[in-house]
């Protein structure tokens, strides 16, 4: 019997003390408030892009000019004159 009171007395006795702190809790709020910030910020893009949904047509398009393949010797022309050489 001494022995197990021996054993009791010994161990140390847990502190009553808050599972959280104080820096729990701010991260805690942290974490809800950019939790709320993202929705929001994702709700109201949502909202705003389903009601602009129009497509454009083929004919609605800006014309595109029509590109010549480009010349060997002015490829040519370009890199010497980049390097330099001319």
């Amino acid at each position: 019997m001494e022995s197990e009171r021996s054993q009791t007395a010994n161990r140390p006795k847990r502190s009553r003390r808050a599972a959280l702190n104080w820096l729990d809790y701010l991260v805690l709020a942290a974490t809800i408030v950019t939790f709320f910030v993202v929705v929001a910020a994702n709700s109201s893009h949502d909202a705003h892009a389903q009601g602009n949904v129009a497509l454009m047509t083929a004919s609605e398009l800006p014309d595109q000019p029509d590109h010549a393949p480009p010349d060997a010797a002015l490829i040519g022309a370009r890199i010497k004159l980049a390097a330099g050489q001319l």
